[in-house]
């Protein structure tokens, strides 16, 4: 037993099979030496890959969460502790991990072939279930993520209005495309990444949060080919006010300026329709993702209406005169195989009072929490997702702006650690949120509340 803990004994085991690897842990050294796992994989895993990790807010101090396994709401690490999952694989299992509907759909296409690389009927049937769940949809294309479908919306919407400058608000994101990478976790201030073009956001307009004024001055000078605007922005659950995105729809149609929803996390969360339909708001254009392949597989998608949508038909507009969308992976036959049994499970709805009611439990016992202990934090959210906020020492707020500028970091990533210490799985270390799905409980959902309750005690008190 001397060499339980032993970097020398754990090395000699690092290219072996993670099974096998486990097994000889559990038989030979007890649980102190198997919950070096992860830090073995994070080392071997910095010499590969940069920073460790192929996203960089997967990976926190002292070493990442490596997942093994995932069912319902629970995650399993390489380790064999189970958690509940918030995080959910980025927001896009709403149906949970492994949903039987999802799981039948993607065991029947194996037994065919995972990508044709050809038309198949699943895309025409996934297609047509999209038109029919989300009204302003006419027409739609897919592609392979998110940030793809963005990508292509932008092109749509600068095609159709002959107009070159797009706009979007601040703490917005919509992917990784240069043009929008931009004031994604805070006012505006230029690029958000290294390496773009000089020149890739000269007609980028970023709009101040929630400012109605603003929004309309800059929408008014009719030199917008589109407005960009997630309901609310995605981590920070901080909706909109109703009027404000009425107000929106109003302005850029009379200024003939697209109206893009980004539908990319709220799509099929809510609701079936997403989040235009309890707005009340019919978008030009909506980009999707995340949960319209069931969560499980990569996915995106631009749909809207017909005389935008039909620009990318190569027989109405051929060669350069048409946009162009690409992707080899693009409409497969597995994702959209497992889509469409997913929204045929949307469509069904019961599932959504159970969710939407869980959230509200969720944001009801949060608030509770900072109440009962006085805390300097508040609580923001939607239906089935919430975030908690700590402020530093202070601060005042008087708005979603003044909320988002006095954040507390440390206090943030601490009380990720302090979750995850009890097997609580929130995203991510620096902004707390949880998405809550379908197959989660109402002891799930207090373990949560309970869990927050005394750190706050303990902390903030």
């Amino acid at each position: 037993m001397a060499a339980r803990g032993c970097p020398v004994l754990l090395n000699s085991f690092r290219d072996e099979p993670l099974d096998t690897l486990i097994s000889r842990l559990d038989a030979t050294s007890g649980s102190q030496l198997v919950k070096r796992i992860s830090q073995q994989l994070f080392e071997r895993a910095k010499k590969v890959i940069p920073g460790g990790a192929t996203r960089p807010f997967r990976a926190w101090d002292p070493y990442p969460f490596y997942g093994k396994k995932a069912y319902g709401s629970k995650l399993e690490d390489v380790e064999g502790n189970v958690y509940t999952d918030f995080w959910m694989a980025h927001g896009a299992e709403v149906l949970g991990h492994l949903h039987p509907a999802v799981v039948k759909a993607t065991k029947e296409q194996c037994e065919l072939g995972f990508h044709l690389g050809v038309c198949n009927e699943w895309e025409v049937k996934l297609a047509e279930q999209v038109c029919k769940l989300v009204p302003s949809v006419k027409m739609i294309t897919f592609n392979n993520s998110g940030t793809e479908a963005i990508l292509h919306a932008v092109k749509l919407a600068r095609a159709y209005t002959k107009r070159a400058k797009i706009a979007k608000f601040e703490w917005g994101f919509h992917g990784y495309i240069e043009s929008l990478h931009t004031s994604c976790y805070g006012p505006a201030g230029g690029p958000d990444s290294a390496g773009h073009d000089p020149l890739s956001q000269k007609n980028t307009v970023v709009l101040p949060l929630h400012d109605a004024s603003a929004s309309h001055k800059a929408i008014k000078r009719r030199d917008l080919a589109c407005v960009w605007l997630e309901t609310f922005p995605s981590a920070y659950t901080i909706p909109e006010d109703k009027e404000f995105v009425r107000g929106l729809r109003e302005v850029c149609s009379d200024t003939d300026t697209l109206l893009i929803l980004d539908e990319v996390v709220t799509g099929f969360r809510t609701n079936a329709g997403g989040t235009q339909a309890e707005y009340g708001v019919t978008p030009d254009l909506t980009t999707f993702g995340k949960a319209l392949a069931g969560g499980e597989f990569p996915v995106g998608a631009v749909g809207g209406r017909s005389e935008i949508m039909e620009l990318m038909d190569v027989g109405k507009h051929p060669g350069s005169q048409s946009v162009y969308q690409g992707g080899t992976y693009a409409g497969n036959s597995l994702a959209m195989h497992a889509g469409y049994e997913a929204t045929k499970v949307y469509e069904e709805g019961s599932m959504y009072p159970r969710m939407n009611g869980l959230g509200e439990r969720l944001l009801k016992g949060l608030e509770g929490a900072i109440e009962e202990t006085h805390a300097n934090a508040r609580v923001t959210g939607y239906k089935s997702t919430a975030t908690i906020h700590f402020l530093r020492a202070g601060a005042k707020v008087t708005d979603a702006r003044s909320l988002l500028l006095s954040v507390d970091k440390e206090m943030e990533k601490k009380y990720f650690k302090y979750l995850l210490s009890k097997g609580i799985l929130a995203m991510t270390p620096s902004l707390p949120h949880f998405y809550v799905t379908f197959p989660h409980t109402n002891q799930e959902i207090d373990s949560v509340i309970l869990a927050t309750r005394e750190f706050l005690k303990s902390n903030l008190g």
